[in-house]
């Protein structure tokens, strides 16, 4: 790592002095933050050894944010991985398939190709979303070696009706993106409580030079639902159930022995949820249960735009039926105890999957397409121990053992440490291993893809071997008064790491990588320069290596940045700038091509409170209009928000 750069960020971060401390006085006293994803209980997040980032209800709107894409990207250690025309979550250079993306912890169904998520989740009644950086396999499972993203949906609390309208234009070639949603909270109603939201999207077809568009185009709608019982004060019974329904299109370019042919590839897909949860509150302690189902259905056509005539199409289905219990105990004054358990089968059967099992025929347009299907059980058991060792001590250790009728069964240990010499210092410690075995979709997909404007086949690979992982990270945080800044080092070794590769340049296929190294450092402060403003930024520097080739993973960044700006003028009028900035940006954009490139994105925006129940909100992303088509970025998005309480 360079030397030069830690010398640097060492002083800025935990050096921070006693004037900007006292630049604000409107701080005095602040509760401590409480997070529970990080060990499925409650804990003050300056307590959590595991490194946590919370994003809020007030930060969501202060980004004018609608989906997960608008917020996620900002976070420390937490990147958007662009390649192949889509943008997918990346936390500490673990790509999509390696972050967990939980709402109200509960798993949500996905496609076989993961860079869509981002833009389907949508953040209408979200109280707050916790990021947890780093493994949590001893909890959560093998999808969680990079990290997980839990979206915390609200709970009932004061009847209100907000209706909120969006619309943007791209300045280039004014092509128009638009947003219009809802949330309703009946208010707590003695035992019973509810809360609505829905939202409608539909955007423009932007094109590239050449033809092909820079991301998927069309409509998007989600309804969500949550209803809440509290039988006594102890007791609360939860039902929520959630629907995502789009019809999107996309143009492409599909390779033939012929030539080229322009493609439109249309999209019908929907998403179902349900889930019904039981929480207890006992003397010492916690009692939780949880059923949940998810489904999700689709439909793919690929159609030639000059003929008009169906040149593929595909079906898949998907569902996860999950049970889950766990129990917190406190067994003694420095003993919380945790003992959970889970069942989880899935499905997948579709078109686009070559199992050999449950084989199906379907007739789409006059042609025959055979299926498969994969069926595979899950199940879990943890035990996690919050020992407090000393008043300056506290332990976290956890293990999850892992079973499936299809793979091999495992254990994953985890220990984590916080130590606190003085008010205001935190040194925090983390070790953990993972073991990932190949998903359904890495052994047996057969599928067409976009891939930077071009169709390509995304190939399974049935000699792929499980992966191992095993990291550690060390940390330290400093407060000084209101300035809080945090220091991170991690290193994650992984042998067989599972990754696609170019085959040719029509064919993309799942392969190991005998062994890989991904480490780097965090750097995150944030500063209240005065009343009205304040400023935050984090740093990430990652080493992502092959390294039996020695040469970098793709699609990641060896230097990303992010910094923000918040004033705040009056209770009525703010302001707020931003930029992300990725140096050094490796990335494949077809076969035997790499990339080198880096890129900034500026963007700001000012909201004015207009009455008691309106406000408006003028925002500019990607101010400079960088324009770059192999990342998909088409330039500056001017948007208007107006938001109606009613």
């Amino acid at each position: 790592m360079n030397k030069k750069l830690l010398l640097l960020l060492v002083p800025l971060l935990l050096s921070t002095g006693k004037s900007y401390a006292e630049t604000s006085d409107s701080h005095e006293f602040e509760m401590p933050e409480v997070v529970v994803t990080a060990t499925k209980t409650a804990m003050n997040i300056q307590d959590v050894p595991a490194a946590v980032e919370v994003i809020t209800a007030e930060d969501i709107q202060s980004y004018g944010a609608h989906i997960l894409k608008d917020v996620i990207g900002s976070a420390a250690g937490v990147s958007i991985m662009r390649a192949n025309g889509r943008e997918a979550l990346s936390i500490r250079g673990f790509d999509a398939r390696y972050s967990m993306i939980l709402i109200d912890g509960k798993r949500i169904p996905a496609e076989p190709d993961p860079y869509y998520e981002l833009d389907r989740i949508s953040l209408e009644n979200v109280e707050r979303i916790e990021i947890v950086r780093g493994p949590v396999t001893s909890l959560y499972g093998a999808d969680a070696l990079g990290g997980v993203v839990n979206i915390i949906t609200k709970a009932a609390s004061k009847e209100t009706f907000t209706l909120r309208l969006n619309q943007g234009v791209l300045a280039r070639t004014g092509d128009r993106n638009g947003r219009y949603s809802f949330t309703y909270d009946s208010g707590k109603q003695e035992k019973f409580g509810m809360t609505l939201s829905g939202s409608y999207s539909d955007s423009d077809a932007s094109l590239k030079s050449n033809g092909t568009t820079y991301s998927p185009f069309g409509e998007r709608k989600n309804m969500n639902a949550r209803f809440e019982y509290s039988p006594t004060d102890k007791e609360t019974l939860t039902f929520t159930a959630s629907r995502m329904e789009e019809d999107t299109r996309e143009y492409a370019i599909l390779q033939t022995a012929m030539g080229n042919v322009r493609t439109d590839v249309r999209d019908n897909n929907d998403r179902s949820q349900y889930a019904l949860s039981y929480t207890k509150d006992l003397s010492d302690g916690e009692l939780y249960f949880n059923a949940y189902r998810s489904v999700w259905n689709k439909y793919n056509d690929t159609v030639n735009r000059t003929s008009g005539q169906y040149i593929n199409s595909v079906y898949g289905y998907t569902t996860i039926s999950g049970l889950e219990g766990r129990i917190s105990k406190k067994v003694s004054d420095d003993h919380l105890l945790t003992l959970g358990g889970e069942y989880r089968p899935e499905l997948f059967r579709g078109t686009g999957i070559q199992t050999g099992q449950g084989t199906f025929t379907k007739v789409f347009h006059g042609k025959v397409y055979e299926g498969s299907e994969v069926k595979t059980n899950y199940s879990a058991v943890y035990l996690q121990d919050q020992w407090t060792v000393s008043p300056k001590l506290l332990a976290v250790a956890s293990a999850r053992y892992d079973d499936s009728n299809k793979f091999e069964s495992n254990v994953s240990p985890k220990i984590g440490l916080t130590y606190t010499p003085e008010p205001g210092w935190r040194v925090k410690f983390n070790a953990g291993q993972g073991f990932r075995v190949p998903s359904p979709n890495q052994l047996y997909l057969k599928l067409n893809v976009t891939r930077n404007g071009n169709l390509v086949s995304l190939l399974g690979n049935p000699s792929l071997k499980p992966e191992d992982s095993t990291s550690y990270d060390l940390s330290v945080e400093r407060d000084v008064g209101n300035v809080k800044s945090k220091l991170t080092f991690f290193t994650s070794k992984i042998t067989d790491m599972i990754d696609e590769a170019w085959v040719d340049s029509a064919t993309v296929k799942y392969q190991n990588i005998n062994r890989a190294t991904i480490q780097g450092i965090e750097g995150e402060i944030s500063v209240p320069l005065s009343d009205r403003l304040s400023w935050s930024g984090n740093y990430t520097y990652l080493d992502a290596t092959n390294d039996l080739t020695n040469t970098r993973l793709y699609n990641r960044a060896r230097h990303k940045l992010s910094s923000r700006v918040s004033y705040r003028q009056s209770e009525t009028l703010t302001a707020n700038l931003w930029v992300d900035s990725y140096l050094h940006y490796w990335f494949q954009p077809a076969a035997n091509v790499s990339t080198n490139t880096s890129y900034t994105l500026w963007n700001m925006n000012v909201e004015k409170q207009l009455t008691k129940n309106q406000t408006i909100l003028l925002g500019i992303d990607n101010i400079f209009n960088h324009k770059d088509d192999a990342l998909s970025l088409p330039g500056a998005f001017i948007h208007v928000d107006l938001t109606m309480k009613l």
